[in-house]
């Protein structure tokens, strides 16, 4: 419990001294990513309440329509937190999962730890590199898909008993068919990656281990049936809902140019970012340089440290004939070379292979850092473990007599060796293995608090007294699509308005033509110059539409064909009276001015006047 305490105290914190379901505070900003995610889980609440689909949607992106599976969604928490969310508000559901996310992946990690340990410290020091590796560290500050990740330990662990302990391998494959169900409805990209390990990882043990295989295979294929009948049974209609059901994407969402600056180089291993507290001087402006152009700092999540890194190959040394830390060595180094991207020079690298493998092919090169700390901790936890109790040089220095025996079995059965140090040598080597890891994790410290902002929605959209019309279809500015910087936040305000009102667009995944992904949710649907007009709006390019009766009438004609009830416009930059004047010469009829906010509250009405 202490442990299950100090993790959550620790992911509170990170936010700064704000209430756990806040919602007055967002991380970072209440736009682009965070606003789609507060969204995504908005959606499944509503949709519970009024008989929908929790898994599609066309309130946005309308007249089309968006997939959930096909997004960066996480349903089964929006549905699982659906009373927050419709007593509270989905940003208050969103602050609420941010920290329990970090809380409980580290309290899964631990207890998983203590299959393979004895000494609880080294457990909880595994879970807490794994609930604050610069991985968590960076990607809580927006995507709480890939943060929410207490499952993917248990998989390990269920994994671990199917293959090695197989003593109810009927129980354990139906409990990993209900993680693996759970963790698609959570993330599909963080299942991918973690399957993708999974297999790699049973065929390296197969390879080593041919006799063991053998004899196993016959009860492992029995529980993985059990697994896959469970995960159909559960799984089986988000999967075609992914798969086929409506506005499913089909193919990766990102073209791999895009992807190709999303890459680390050796160097980011040891070299500081500005999400560690310690990073300074050259090394933090060398840090930062190897983040490329991409602006996306939260991201780039490769950061080991010196003291660490040089502790990992210690570990690899010293525990050199324990299996567990062999494989899952393996698996951090692995999943680092994926890290790397597509190549090297003229070299093509394993990334290159994932990008053509399909279902796995849509994830980041650098979010494979996940697997890589998940790696590092469990081998931290073991060889902590194995320091403290039978000596920090043991296996270097000297070979013990049990030392075979250990070599057959201590990684299920972790012995005291017969002659076990007196209590005041074990505290010794436990003080010594706590300065060890403490001096290791203390560059990867979180560069705390992090930044937040005042989550501001305009009264046009919430207020009751609102000229805005309940069902209305808007055209809103700024329009909801990739790349909107701090401007993006009209489905922060559909959500906050609990679906009030249908959006045209949608940040994120949308179906164009044979369900291949539309880059940057550009609209595709003619005429273009509203498009072109509010997307100039937001960043000033291209070239707006030229004023006159032709781009009066197109505009007119968008309005019409997609029904469009209402225009809204927040002030948001330096063109606002611009695109102001385009819709103003459109409708011929000023917009009403309320809270700060303009809005013609009658598109329809208006046209049939003209």
């Amino acid at each position: 419990m202490l442990c299950v305490a100090v993790y959550s105290v620790l992911a509170a914190l990170l936010y700064g001294v704000h209430p756990p379901a806040t919602s007055a505070t967002l991380p970072l900003c209440g736009c682009g990513d965070i606003a789609s995610q507060v969204w995504f889980l908005a959606w499944p609440a509503h949709a519970l309440t009024h008989g929908l689909n929790p898994l599609y949607s066309n309130v946005v992106d309308y007249p089309h329509g968006i997939n959930l599976m096909s997004n960066t969604a996480e349903p089964l928490l929006g549905i699982l937190f659906a009373p927050i969310t419709a007593n509270y508000g989905a940003v208050a559901t969103f602050s609420l999962l941010m920290r329990l996310a970090l809380a409980l992946s580290g309290t899964s990690m631990c207890f998983v730890l203590r299959r393979w340990t004895r000494w609880w410290p080294a457990a909880f020091i595994g879970g807490l590199l794994y609930e604050f590796s610069p991985f968590m560290v960076g990607q809580s500050q927006a995507h709480l898909f890939l943060v929410f990740v207490p499952l993917p330990p248990i998989m390990v662990a269920l994994l671990d008993a199917l293959v090695v302990g197989r003593r109810h391998v009927v129980r354990d494959g139906v409990l990993l068919g209900v993680v693996v169900a759970a963790q698609l409805m959570i993330s599909g990209e963080v299942l991918a990656m973690s399957l993708f390990a999974a297999a790699c990882g049973l065929l390296v043990v197969g390879i080593r281990h041919p006799v063991a295989a053998r004899e196993a295979i016959k009860d492992v294929s029995r529980g993985l049936a059990a697994a896959v009948v469970t995960f159909v049974v559960l799984a089986g209609y988000p999967t075609y809902v992914y798969l086929a059901g409506p506005y499913y994407v089909s193919g990766p969402p990102h073209p791999l140019s895009l992807l190709e600056k999303y890459r680390s180089l050796p160097g980011s291993l040891i070299y500081p970012t500005v999400l560690q507290r310690f990073g300074f001087g050259g090394w933090l402006d060398k840090g930062m340089r190897l983040v490329f152009d991409n602006g996306a700092e939260h991201e780039h999540t490769i950061y080991l440290g010196v003291p660490l890194l040089c502790l990992v190959v210690f570990i690899l040394i010293r525990c050199r004939r324990v299996g567990y830390v062999q494989l899952f060595f393996l698996v951090a180094a692995g999943a680092w070379v994926v890290t790397l991207g597509l190549r090297r020079g003229h070299l093509q690298l394993p990334y290159t292979l994932i990008t053509k493998i399909p279902i796995i092919n849509g994830g980041l090169d650098l979010r494979y850092s996940f697997l890589m700390y998940l790696g590092i901790s469990i081998l931290l936890a073991i060889g902590l473990d194995r320091m403290r109790r039978d000596g920090i040089f043991s296996g270097i220095i000297r070979e013990h007599s049990h030392s075979s025996a250990e070599d057959d079995g201590a990684e299920r059965q972790l012995i005291e060796p017969a002659d076990a140090p007196a209590f005041h040598r074990q505290l010794v080597r436990a003080g010594a293995c706590l300065g060890i890891a403490t001096v290791a994790l203390l560059p990867m410290l979180p560069n705390l608090p992090y930044a937040s902002s005042t989550v501001r929605i305009p009264p046009l959209f919430t207020a009751a007294d609102s000229p805005l019309v309940s069902g209305s279809v808007v055209l809103s500015y700024p329009l909801p699509i990739s790349w909107g910087g701090d401007n993006d936040q009209a489905l922060l305000w559909q959500a906050a308005a609990h679906m009030r009102f249908k959006l045209i667009s949608f940040r994120g995944a949308v179906p164009g033509p044979d369900h291949q992904p539309i880059r940057n949710a550009a609209l595709l649907i003619p005429p273009d110059e509203a498009e072109r007009l509010l997307v100039w709006g937001l960043y000033g390019r291209p070239k707006p539409p030229p004023t006159g009766p032709a781009t009066t009438e197109a505009i007119r004609t968008f309005l019409k064909i997609y029904d469009v009830g209402a225009v809204t416009i927040v002030p948001s930059g330096p063109r606002t009276d611009a695109v102001m004047a385009y819709f103003r010469a459109a409708l011929r009829v000023p917009p009403i001015q309320f809270g700060g906010s303009f809005v013609w509250p009658d598109v329809q009405g208006a046209l049939a006047h003209l």
